[in-house]
């Protein structure tokens, strides 16, 4: 991850690649009724937009952690 990189994504395409990287990963089974329930949990390094319909991600930079 470049640190001056601030690139938002939607988070369908952040849950499908972590999904290709660990095919068992399942936000249910793990105790989050969504995806953007499990992303807010990791708010020391994701930061997430579910301002508008469709929700983005960011990591957040190393001094935001």
């Amino acid at each position: 991850h470049d640190k001056s990189d601030e690139k938002w994504l939607h988070s369908s395409a952040v849950k499908l690649q972590m999904r290709r990287m660990d095919p068992s990963f399942n936000e249910k089974a793990i105790g989050f009724s969504t995806f953007s329930e499990f992303v807010k949990s990791r708010h020391n390094i994701a930061e997430l937009d579910d301002s508008k319909q469709v929700h983005m991600v960011r990591l957040r930079h190393g001094e935001d952690r």
